[in-house]
């Protein structure tokens, strides 16, 4: 695909270093894709990212991806993908701008990890947030689930000194997608209360203070 012949469609999802995943729908701009990212990063302040937008050549179907920085919100480098992967990633954006999937459900299945195992893209690949989103964190990072599932393995409801459970939390998480995860924090308290936070907001368990040194994972 070359940009000249390129058609835009009207969804556009930017994953920003700082402030996490922002969706535009039923977005028009200037028919030229580098003009109208720029165009919304000077409306919308963003630190470091890149921008997803489904577009078409002919039959092809494909996505866009630019990348941006602090400097002006420019757009430094931009590639067009047209494999069977990106086509996927563009039917799903599409879903959601016809309003068949949930913007949870739509977050959830293009999160910073699913892409970079799906996408040939160094753009996405070079990515990470800086602070992991809240949002992110509490409803859709993978690595809370399976931190959880290897606490019970390996404590099952057995009362455990909370500094052991909290060495294995970092060593358990391997986090791709942030420089600073809320898993790795220094303070030993605050990686079990980051844990247990994510996991009582999806209900998949919790750890309990049973006594001021010990713990309980459930």
């Amino acid at each position: 695909m070359t940009k000249k012949d390129l058609k835009l469609k009207d969804i556009i999802i930017l994953y920003d270093r700082d402030s996490g995943i922002s969706l535009f729908q039923d977005f028009r701009g200037y028919d030229d894709p580098i003009d109208d990212a720029e165009w919304i990063l000077e409306r919308n302040p963003k630190t470091k990212g890149f921008i997803l937008r489904p577009v078409s050549q002919e039959d092809k179907e494909g996505i866009w991806i630019g990348e941006y920085t602090h400097n002006g919100n420019t757009i430094t480098r931009y590639e067009v993908l047209n494999d069977k992967e990106a086509l996927e990633t563009a039917e799903l954006m599409a879903r959601y701008a016809q309003r068949r999937i949930a913007e949870r459900n739509l977050i959830g299945k293009l999160n910073i990890k699913s892409l970079k195992e799906k996408l040939r893209s160094p753009i996405v690949r070079d990515f990470k947030y800086y602070r992991c989103p809240v949002e992110h964190f509490y409803y859709t990072c993978n690595e809370v689930k399976k931190t959880h599932e290897s606490l019970k393995e390996k404590y099952g409801d057995r009362k455990t000194p909370y500094s052991k459970v909290a060495d294995d939390i970092p060593a358990t998480a391997q986090c791709s997608e942030a420089v600073i995860c809320p898993l790795k924090a220094t303070n030993a308290f605050e990686k079990i209360y980051n844990l247990d936070r994510a996991l009582r907001n999806r209900g998949l368990g919790e750890i309990t203070f049973i006594s001021p040194g010990i713990v309980q994972v459930n």
